[in-house]
């Protein structure tokens, strides 16, 4: 179950990267009612090099919120 949220939290923060490049607004109407949008939006103050380390320790807080 962690690994699935945890493909699904790169998958919405690839997406806003690489598919809604300067549409970033649509983006955030889209996802903003997804269980993962806060840790996705936490995630994009961070590079892409730290992602992998970070995205992890969001997750486990979205744990401890539930």
């Amino acid at each position: 179950m962690k690994e699935k949220l945890e493909k699904e939290a790169y998958k919405l923060r690839f997406e806003y990267f690489n598919l809604y490049e300067d549409k970033e607004t649509k983006w955030h109407e889209k996802y903003r009612n997804h269980d993962l949008y806060n840790i996705v939006v936490k995630s994009l103050d961070y590079r892409f090099h730290e992602i992998g380390q970070v995205m992890p320790k969001l997750l486990e807080e979205l744990d401890t919120n539930r």
